[in-house]
């Protein structure tokens, strides 16, 4: 960063609160100008004139000049700026040449040309004009002389050296300020930006977790409901009533249950899988609508598993999806669905003697997909295995509920 730049940093926001500042500024003044009025009446200079002379031009200087440009909001060494620094100089060297004592003024002035300058060399420059012209206002009023040389050069001197010291501590001070003003902003503008992306992600996930429990919960029990629909109508055209009035319970029963499912998903609670009970009785019911829904006869051997409620829910949707291939895709007569367990990992096989598919061609449809991705979530896997004897889905999951990252 180069001069320019800092001493911008610096008065931006040395800036803030401006009618703060300007207060302290005229309170400033209002002390400076009291202590030179003190010290040109008791002077035994006898130049009590020339002194309030000096005392009237720093005022008019400073509200003429150098208060406008202190407010000013830029940061740029403009014209008005220059002519309240020569002002300022001009008037410390005329209240010195007045009065001695006057030197005071300068514990008033360096600190303005500090505010008034926007570059650090500037500044430095300025408070030596200063220095330059009080020394000659020493020598003026005090006679030339050895002395008179002497007491300028050490006390313009040490208040040159202090000047600078005191600037160039509070600018970086200011500068420190402003670039740690600066990161803070950043950081919040990142912070923003990381809490939007994180609210994205989650809705995204969100509306995943939504599709997927639609398609294994509400989509399956709907497409129950229309193949149930479709073999009553075949019983009904058949004249067959006992058939008819038999699926037309089913039909009922099973727009009972994807209309709980749906109720369950809108209040945001838990899927519409097992509840007070564990996996193995979940799978049981299970296979026995699917029986009833489609005349496919389903087997079901399940282990009693201990399992978190989530991963009991992965592990029977994983079933509905399964059974469901078979109704659609398989042509087979009949499915079996079995649940295993080890130490740590719970086993789900659902297989048919249907006639098969190819693997190797990516599905079109969202199921097996949705499928592994939940069982991913989840910290398991899904295989499937396809051939003319039948089709094989294995699940796999933790028999402890696993945090995706």
């Amino acid at each position: 960063m180069d001069d320019t730049g800092e001493r911008a940093e610096t008065r931006a926001s040395a800036r803030s609160g401006t009618a703060i500042s300007m207060r302290w500024w005229d309170a400033g003044l209002a002390v400076t100008v009291i202590v030179m009025v003190v010290l040109a009446t008791t002077s035994s200079s006898g130049r009590v004139t020339a002194s309030f002379v000096a005392v009237g031009l720093l005022t008019l200087v400073w509200f003429a000049l150098a208060r406008p440009a202190v407010r000013r909001d830029d940061d740029l060494l403009s014209l008005p700026t220059v002519a309240a620094v020569a002002a300022v100089v001009a008037v410390g060297g005329l209240a010195v040449a007045a009065t001695p004592e006057l030197a005071v003024v300068q514990a008033f002035l360096m600190p303005l040309i500090w505010t008034l300058l926007p570059g650090t060399r500037s500044a430095i420059v300025a408070n030596v004009c200063l220095c330059v012209a009080i020394s000659v206002g020493f020598v003026v009023s005090l006679g030339w002389s050895a002395e008179s040389l002497a007491t300028a050069a050490t006390s313009e001197g040490l208040s040159l050296v202090f000047s600078i010291a005191l600037g160039l501590w509070i600018t970086t001070i200011a500068r420190v300020g402003a670039e740690r003003g600066r990161l803070l902003d950043e950081l919040r503008e990142a912070q923003a930006e990381l809490a939007a992306r994180h609210r994205d992600a989650g809705t995204s996930a969100e509306r995943e977790r939504l599709a997927r429990e639609i398609h294994d919960t509400i989509a399956q029990s709907l497409t129950g409901v229309v193949m149930l629909a479709q073999q009553t109508r075949g019983a009904l055209a058949a004249g067959d009533l006992v058939t008819t009035r038999e699926r037309l319970d089913v039909i009922e029963t099973a727009a009972r249950e994807a209309l709980t499912e749906a109720r369950t998903l809108v209040a945001a609670t838990a899927s519409a899988g097992p509840a007070g009970t564990d996996v193995a009785a979940a799978l049981r019911r299970l296979g026995q609508r699917f029986e009833r829904e489609s005349g496919i006869d389903v087997t079901v051997d399940a282990a009693e598993v201990e399992l978190p409620r989530d991963l009991q829910v992965v592990l029977v949707r994983c079933t509905q999806e399964a059974l469901a291939n078979v109704r659609k895709h398989s042509a087979s007569t009949a499915a079996r669905v079995m649940l295993t367990a080890t130490d740590g990992t719970a086993v789900l096989v659902v297989a048919d003697d249907g006639t098969g598919f190819d693997t190797a061609v990516a599905s079109t449809g969202f199921g097996l997909d949705g499928l592994r991705e939940r069982l991913h979530l989840s910290g398991g896997r899904l295989d499937v295995s396809s051939g003319a004897d039948g089709t094989i889905v294995t699940a796999q999951v933790p028999r402890a509920a696993v945090t995706a990252s």
